[in-house]
């Protein structure tokens, strides 16, 4: 089983690396609800931040496919298509702000 800090990193990486699956129409119109869950707990724990994730993602399988995935194997290059490489930021900044600072903190702990 992965750890929250796991699931957020590779999260994050799907959703840094593979914009496209998160456009997807059906993928789209549930990211604001993602948004608001993440940008409302940004005083959580991160393994109630891994929830939400997961919870999101158990809706969405291509996506949780691939973050699984994306925690077992060594981080990809990023697409090809830059064209795309800002969407998820600038529509979603919250989401990209919240799990970083996540990430941030965790790494922070592990280093004292």
């Amino acid at each position: 089983m992965m750890k929250s800090d796991e699931i957020i990193a590779a999260f994050l990486q799907v959703w840094e690396i593979h914009p496209d699956l998160f456009l997807a129409p059906d993928v789209e119109a549930d990211l604001d609800n993602l948004n608001q869950s993440i940008s409302s707990s940004i005083d959580k724990s991160n393994e109630d931040i891994a929830k939400l994730i997961q919870n999101w993602c158990k809706n969405h399988p291509i996506i949780r496919d691939t973050v699984r995935d994306a925690s077992r194997k060594p981080k990809p290059r990023k697409s090809e298509d830059t064209s795309l490489e800002n969407v998820l930021e600038n529509r979603y900044p919250e989401i990209s702000k919240a799990l970083r600072e996540k990430i941030k903190q965790s790494e922070q702990k592990t280093h004292k």
